[in-house]
């Protein structure tokens, strides 16, 4: 990370790494015996499925094909006539046979059942602990994103934020809990296997095991391959996802110069690069899963060439116990082998994904928070509004200073309004006062306090802050209105948006208050955005306001509304106004005008025009082409208090 903020995303494998495993085994530690007993259940199903090819060879070798029965047939057959001795023999045998064979059949089909059963509970204790588990982790790293400053998220884009609260997560979960299990599962087929065919017959067992290690370096070599196609193949699909985003957003802009066919281009040599890297990775694929099934195939013709030769050699029945029954059973455990040892070099990949994306993850984690309450914090439950800024320095970056020794004092209930050209460093003032970022030098307080003393949430509960840029969230005006605090009724937020001027166009929405706003209000009108957010600001009751270009791209009309609203909610409250039009401002107590990050004049509107100074340019800018006592009346009604009061 650069500065302790930028995280980077290059997509990545990291070495396995003991300090990473224990932090994420972390998660895992509360349902450790959920876990157990599901690795004890995988256990047994590997032990029951592996024990069917043995009770497959007992049917064909005891029952179907019982040497003392093909004996007694063989030497009916030689004596050319039917004794009856011999063939009362042969009934009784062939009835005993039946029995027995009837009595593996019911084994088979209780172990299959079991084997059933104990795959459905050991499914639901892995999903359910893996499910929570994500669940803890995804809510520890949302939590943990909500804490930090504006300059973390600044450096650091939502979609990087959004790959590690889902993606990365989820690739973990994977990993950590189902690949846990899955690699026991595939260690314990082995070794159950191993040693019941070793049991059987260790002859059989060596021809079998005999291309094991040729499957191994087959799959180290695949690993590195498909390792290498992996990673950019996650670079390219980051490289279209993030032009396609940007081309989405910017669709207004790419339509009105006519660049369709040169974004289609360039998507297209982009998702052409990344089908490319897929498809060489199939390549990958399509040689190693034919090679592993050739060993595989290749171990059982050996198994049937070994066995077909002893079974036609009569001499050496005896001495190598190879029977049919056996062959079956070997054929099965031979297919049943491979399979966990071609899955296991899947798994060690996935376990190296795990390992860059928790990695990622505890790198977000382990970025302290810039901006906390102090450990004994200043409950702020109520304010008088008295803001001052006293000496104070700031700098987004190194010493590139937004703000310059800034000093000033707002009385309570005084009505404040900013102005200056972009980049003077209005929005900052609002920034450091809300404690969005904290100043380098100089302090600033509130009532006297300085608002690194406070409790972090409390001091941001006195503040209202309306932006130009109104943010809604998905659902109801009532919900946005009311913003998660359920102690507000019914009666309250209507009556402030009524207060507000909002009511009337509310009541004439489908719905009224549970009509659906949309993502970020797209449903509704930048005036009625405004509006809505002056209700929100009032439900909540703040000691201090501050409006941000609050009276922005809105129509006449709209306007009117939105100061009559501003006048109502700037009574009795400490009120900063950032704006840039000042027509907005100009019955303020107080102006400030910023300049290069310091304030070079302060007063009222008069009192500024007067001076001739920046203000008076500002304004002979603005209103060069007009008469200055003709908007002065048109701008009369800027900051004129409404008698209306709040029920």
């Amino acid at each position: 990370m650069s500065a302790g903020y930028h995280m980077e995303d290059e997509v990545q494998q990291q070495r396995y790494d003991a300090t990473l495993m224990s932090r994420l085994l972390r998660y895992v530690r509360p349902y450790r015996y959920g876990l157990a007993a599901a690795i004890i259940l995988l256990f047994v199903v590997s032990v029951v499925s592996n024990t069917i090819p043995l009770l497959n060879m007992r049917a064909v070798d005891g029952y179907i094909n019982n040497p003392e029965r093909v004996a007694v047939e063989a030497e009916l057959e030689t004596s050319g006539e039917a004794a009856p001795a011999l063939v009362e023999q042969i009934d009784r045998l062939r009835e005993g046979d039946l029995t027995g064979l009837h009595r593996l059949i019911f084994m088979l089909g209780a172990l299959m059942a079991t084997q059933a059963v104990i795959r459905y509970l050991q499914t639901i204790i892995v999903s359910y602990i893996g499910e929570r588990t994500m669940l803890v982790m995804r809510m520890e790293i949302f939590a943990h994103l909500q804490r930090m400053s504006l300059r973390f998220l600044d450096k650091n884009p939502i979609g990087r934020m959004m790959t590690r609260v889902t993606t990365d997560v989820e690739r973990i979960q994977q990993t950590i809990v189902s690949g846990m299990v899955q690699v026991a599962n595939d260690l314990f087929s082995i070794v159950v296997i191993v040693t019941i065919m070793l049991s059987v017959n260790w002859a059989l067992a060596l021809i079998t095991l005999s291309t094991v290690p040729f499957v191994f370096v087959t799959s180290y070599i695949f690993r590195l391959y498909a390792r290498r196609a992996y990673l950019e193949i996650r670079k390219l699909i980051a490289s279209v996802n993030a032009y396609m985003q940007e081309c989405v957003s910017g669709i207004r802009i790419v339509q009105i110069f006519g660049q369709e066919q040169r974004a289609f281009r360039e998507f297209d040599r982009r998702n052409a690069a990344h089908r490319d890297e897929w498809l060489r990775q199939v390549r990958n694929y399509a040689i190693y899963f034919p090679t592993v099934d050739f060993l595989g195939t290749f171990t059982m013709a050996l198994t049937v060439l070994y066995i077909g030769y002893q079974l036609l050699g009569a001499q050496m029945w005896a001495q190598t116990g190879a029977t049919v029954g056996g062959l079956f059973a070997y054929l099965q455990w031979g297919e049943r082998l491979f399979q966990p040892i071609r899955a296991l070099a899947d798994r060690y990949n996935m376990l190296l994904e795990a390992m860059a994306s928790s990695e990622r993850i505890f790198s977000l984690l382990d970025t302290p928070p810039e901006i906390e309450s102090p450990p004994e914090a200043v409950p702020c439950t109520s304010l008088r509004g008295e803001i001052e800024f006293r000496n104070v320095w700031f700098a987004y970056e190194g010493e590139q200073w937004v703000l310059k020794d800034v000093s000033f004092t707002i009385a309570p209930g005084e009505r404040i309004a900013v102005v200056g050209h972009t980049g003077a460093g209005k929005s900052t003032l609002i920034n450091l006062l809300s404690r969005f970022y904290d100043a380098q030098r100089g302090e600033i307080l509130v009532d006297g306090v300085n608002v690194r003393d406070y409790d972090l949430e409390s001091l941001r509960r006195q503040i209202g802050i309306v932006l130009q840029d109104v943010f809604l969230f998905s659902g109801s005006i009532e919900r946005n209105i009311r913003l998660g605090n359920e102690a507000l009724s019914d009666e309250h937020v209507r009556a402030c948006a009524s207060y507000v001027n909002a009511a009337r166009f509310i009541e004439r929405l489908p719905g009224g208050y549970a009509y659906d706003v949309g993502e970020r209000g797209c449903n509704l009108s930048t005036g009625q955005r405004q509006l809505l957010a002056f209700a929100r600001v009032l439900a909540h009751e703040p000691s201090i306001l501050v409006l941000d270009e609050a009276t922005s791209n809105v129509d006449t009309e709209t306007e009117a509304l939105i100061q009559d609203a501003i006048a109502k909610l700037m009574r009795d409250r400490t009120s900063i106004v950032i704006a840039h039009r000042l027509s907005t401002v100009q019955h303020a107590d107080r102006i400030m005008v910023m300049h290069h990050g310091e304030i070079r004049e302060s007063g009222t509107h008069q009192e500024l025009l007067r001076k001739g100074g920046l203000y008076y340019t500002l304004y002979q800018l603005q209103y060069k082409d007009q008469d200055v006592s003709e908007s002065n009346e048109s701008d009369a009604a800027g900051f004129e208090v409404s008698g209306d009061v709040l029920p």
